[in-house]
């Protein structure tokens, strides 16, 4: 049933390619495998052109590409589902301006943990890329610290295994970010490094985790928003959000 889905993913993917930006002009779009992962990798490093600084560059860059849809003076939190519970560590919104490092706080958090790059991301260059930094409460940050993801369901929080399930909202975004981040920067951020999963067999460094929330939870209209708001920022873009059956034709 899996493949299945694949297969329908990838074939309504391609149908799409209409609409694709015109910033994939000069990318074969017909390739597949390790031919397209090469050229969407050419594609969104040469494009790469102005590299972030931590603070202040993060910062001002997600109170533009995070912005809640609905309300502009908040930002949307990773991993956050719910602001009506009284636990502010839950919260899915918070004031754009309320970031820091207070307990009631919004924060920076790398998706992809600064511990497990190859080497440690630091907080220039891949640590300083937005395209997978997201603002998350600071506690809730601290509580996934650099756990690996793994599969789960419902709310975020750590699985019973110790590692960290993002949450049925974000389980999609947090896949297109690492497959991102593999594609842009190697075997410095390599997928099996950062999630639980089964190895594929075209692609040793990619794990089968990933490709299922890929599928599981669609690109959202917020994912769309935050693309060319980077592409203008850094100028690149996250293909995987422009077209998310990319993932499987690659692998």
């Amino acid at each position: 049933m899996k493949n299945r889905l694949l297969f329908v993913f990838l074939f309504l993917g391609i149908l799409g390619y209409g609409q694709v930006p015109s910033y994939y002009n000069d990318v074969n779009l017909n390739l597949s495998g390790e031919l397209l992962l090469d050229e969407l990798s050419d594609k969104i490093t040469t494009t790469h052109t102005t590299f972030l600084s931590y603070t202040p560059g993060v910062w001002d860059a997600l109170k533009q590409t995070d912005l809640d849809p609905t309300d502009s003076g908040k930002v949307l939190l990773l991993y956050g589902f719910d602001d009506t519970d009284g636990d502010s560590t839950t919260d899915r919104t918070r004031g754009v301006n309320n970031n820091g490092g207070g307990a009631t706080d919004w924060n920076r958090e790398h998706t992809y943990p600064k511990s497990l790059g190859n080497p440690n991301l630091g907080t220039s260059g891949p640590g300083a890329d937005a395209h997978h930094l997201r603002p998350a409460d600071v506690q809730r940050n601290s509580s996934r610290g650099s756990r690996k993801f793994a599969d789960g369901s419902g709310n975020s929080g750590v699985t019973s295994q110790g590692h960290w399930y993002p949450g049925d909202e974000w389980k999609g975004d947090v896949a297109r970010m690492m497959m991102y981040m593999y594609v842009r920067y190697g075997s410095v951020c390599l997928p099996v490094n950062v999630g639980v999963g089964n190895t594929i067999s075209s692609d040793v460094n990619m794990i089968d985790l990933f490709l299922q929330w890929n599928v599981e939870d669609p690109v959202s209209d917020f994912e769309l928003q935050r693309n060319p708001i980077l592409e203008g920022i850094q100028g690149n873009r996250n293909p995987f959000i422009d077209n998310p059956a990319f993932a499987t034709q690659i692998w």
